[in-house]
């Protein structure tokens, strides 16, 4: 019988696959090289002038560098390429599910909004409570 620490490590790689593959879905891997393309431009700007400069030319957006280009056009392809993916499946005349829900709301009943018995109870209620038995060892 495998013990519960080796159950777990036989686990991780499968984990770490599909944080990886819904990260790729997500779109991620453009979010992380997009932050790689604008480290790499403020430390380059830096080096030319002051930090200030350096940070207005890497976010203003007149100044991309070869790699915020590539990433422009890969996430823009990429999102391309899911907004065509329904188009084509319709053109071809595929099959698509629909979802129909027949269940109807209703308000609810008078009878459970009634706040009369927690009124009651609170009423009853009127002295002070006993107070607390002292600590021993404690006077």
């Amino acid at each position: 019988m495998l013990s519960a620490a080796r159950r777990s490590l036989s686990l991780r790689p499968a984990q770490r696959g599909v944080v990886l593959v819904l990260c790729l879905a997500l779109g991620l891997h453009w979010a992380l090289l997009q932050g790689i393309a604008w480290t790499g431009m403020l430390l380059s700007f830096a080096s030319e002038g002051s930090v200030i400069e350096a940070v207005e030319k890497t976010f203003d957006g007149q100044h991309p560098c070869e790699l915020c280009k590539k990433v422009k056009e890969g996430a823009q392809d990429s999102e391309d390429g899911r907004q065509s993916a329904p188009q084509d499946d319709a053109a071809k005349g595929g099959l698509h599910a629909v979802l129909v829900s027949t269940a109807t709301l209703l308000p609810p009943a008078g009878e459970l909004l009634s706040f009369a018995p927690l009124c009651e109870v609170l009423i009853s209620r009127k002295g002070m409570p006993e107070p607390p038995p002292p600590r021993s060892g404690q006077v």
